[in-house]
């Protein structure tokens, strides 16, 4: 399963709480329409919208230290008398690092 993959049981909770932070706009802004919540024409979205200064989103990806070449991407031009060049299987490292973007 990759990391972007909803299954089943995670959509329902990613419609719940997209609902209830709809709602919960709709109640601080005093508006039922869903088309401009936040900020208007000359307003701030602050002085408006406290739910936004409380609201934190974030996302996390896991990136691999290693980055081997392809075969092609090793493929140097030698002279046909130069000797062969000994190369060795380069395995992928199993240390990865999570970054975090907000």
């Amino acid at each position: 399963m990759g990391l972007k993959m909803l299954t089943e049981d995670h959509k329902p909770q990613r419609v719940e709480m997209s609902q209830s932070l709809l709602l919960r706009c709709q109640r601080d802004n005093g508006d039922k329409d869903t088309t401009h919540i936040g900020v208007g024409p000359g307003e701030d979205y602050r002085a408006k919208n406290n739910l936004l200064d409380n609201l934190i989103t974030g996302d996390k990806t896991y990136v691999h230290l290693d980055t081997a070449e392809t075969k092609r991407d090793s493929m140097t031009w030698k002279h046909p008398s130069s000797p062969v060049i000994k190369k060795f299987k380069v395995q992928r490292s199993a240390d990865k690092i999570m970054a975090t973007v907000f």
